[in-house]
């Protein structure tokens, strides 16, 4: 029987306010699947406080069940603006935690990357994937627990659903996200979202994705660093 219990992570990173004042964004982060917080390592972001959940496949009955218990995390914030990023399986939880928060008018931004739109067909090459990798046996067995979870989820067909602004990143030369299952997200989104492609010479991933990072700053904090200045220039 599987359990019902969450395990996350509530580190943070920023400077949330304490004398009443506007604490600023709320970014929520959430890794791919067998992933773990240490994805995010070094996200600090001036006037963004952000906080890394953890997920684990075998602590819910099914993909919405840890949708909901990630979402009333979320929705505990004392930030009037909230923000998530998902990688891969991360980003379908993204997307189905604003689904069940956009109604509040807190979520600003929601950023889905290296992943395909819930039609659910999330399951489809990964367990090979997974196998082939050269991971320890308990990464393996963490994985296809994550990955188990995603095969359940039945998807949702297209229909404009997702209300709140959205940035979809993907790389050109993917091997696991095509480009073409990545442009797709827009048949998801009521208002069109801002596709950016990141020539990453593979699979997109943050960490240590400079120009990751500086896409999130940029659309988040009110005064970015003098690196996302410096880009913004030359871009």
């Amino acid at each position: 029987m599987m359990l019902q219990r969450p395990v996350w992570s509530t580190t943070a990173t920023g400077s949330p306010s304490t004398d009443g004042r506007d604490p600023g964004v709320h970014l929520f982060c959430l890794h791919h699947a067998g992933g773990t917080t240490a994805s995010f390592a070094g996200w600090r972001f001036d006037g963004v406080t952000v906080t890394k959940l953890s997920y684990r496949g075998w602590d819910f009955m099914s993909l919405g069940a840890a949708a909901d218990a990630l979402a009333e995390r979320v929705t505990a914030s004392a930030s009037a603006r909230l923000a998530l990023y998902g990688h891969s399986m991360g980003a379908i939880l993204a997307f189905e935690i604003a689904l069940r928060l956009q109604h509040t008018g807190r979520v600003s931004h929601v950023f889905l990357a290296a992943t395909r739109p819930p039609s659910g067909m999330h399951d489809a090459g990964a367990a090979a994937v997974a196998a082939a990798g050269a991971l320890s046996p308990r990464a393996r067995e963490v994985l296809l627990e994550d990955l188990d979870l995603l095969a359940g989820y039945p998807g949702r067909p297209p229909g404009k659903q997702l209300e709140v602004p959205a940035t979809v990143l993907y790389s050109a030369d993917d091997p696991v996200v095509p480009v073409a299952d990545s442009l797709r997200w827009a048949a998801w989104c009521a208002a069109e979202p801002r596709l950016m492609k990141l020539d990453t010479g593979g699979h997109l991933f943050h960490l240590g994705n400079r120009a990751v990072r500086l896409l999130v700053e940029k659309t988040l904090s009110p005064e970015p660093s003098r690196d996302a200045q410096t880009d913004q220039r030359h871009g």
